[in-house]
């Protein structure tokens, strides 16, 4: 089994290492990455409720967790990757204020009763159509008022937003854009 990890880069648990199994459609959030858009939050994520859609090593609920967030819900479709989500929370003692789903995204926002403060999306690049998974998010009403949404995208990504959304943050790195919406 060929095996990879990424670190948690603050809070409580900041140098914990998050290992998981390799794989090509696994690309998880580096540390710049994350760096940047927690240092976007980093006096807003405290006692606020999370969404990690398409939770893929879990990486970013973890780091909210570490950082003080009140609630992480994860969704994450491949059994493997929830597992292993599932493995950190235990070994972190995070039991408590979390929920882990297995269930394909798109399927569980059209069953999903709860709202979030904050909302972080980071599918796989060039298997989603950002514009349909924002415009989904949106219609299903689980972004409490105030509430933002973190995207990460390929930086070619073409995206079309509503007129009521604004984007507060975007940053290029490497490949990668990084947004905060609203």
């Amino acid at each position: 089994m060929n095996t990879s990890s990424i670190r948690i880069i603050g809070g409580r648990n900041k140098s914990y290492r998050i290992v998981f199994r390799a794989s090509p459609d696994l690309r998880p959030t580096s540390d710049r990455a994350k760096e940047t858009l927690f240092s976007w939050l980093q006096f807003e994520i405290e006692n606020k409720s999370c969404l990690d859609l398409f939770a893929g090593t879990g990486g970013l609920g973890l780091e909210a967790l570490s950082r003080g967030a009140k609630h992480v819900t994860f969704v994450e479709k491949e059994k493997v990757l929830h597992l292993n989500i599932l493995k950190n929370i235990n070994r972190l003692g995070h039991k408590n204020n979390i929920e882990i789903i297995h269930n394909n995204a798109f399927k569980w926002l059209k069953t999903n009763k709860k709202a979030f403060d904050y909302i972080f999306l980071d599918p796989p690049f060039d298997k989603v159509e950002y514009t349909d998974l924002l415009s989904k998010i949106y219609e299903s009403k689980i972004i409490n008022d105030g509430g933002k949404v973190f995207l990460e995208t390929n930086k070619h990504a073409k995206l079309k937003l509503s007129d009521s959304r604004k984007i507060l943050k975007n940053k290029i790195i490497g490949d990668v854009r990084l947004m905060i919406l609203q």
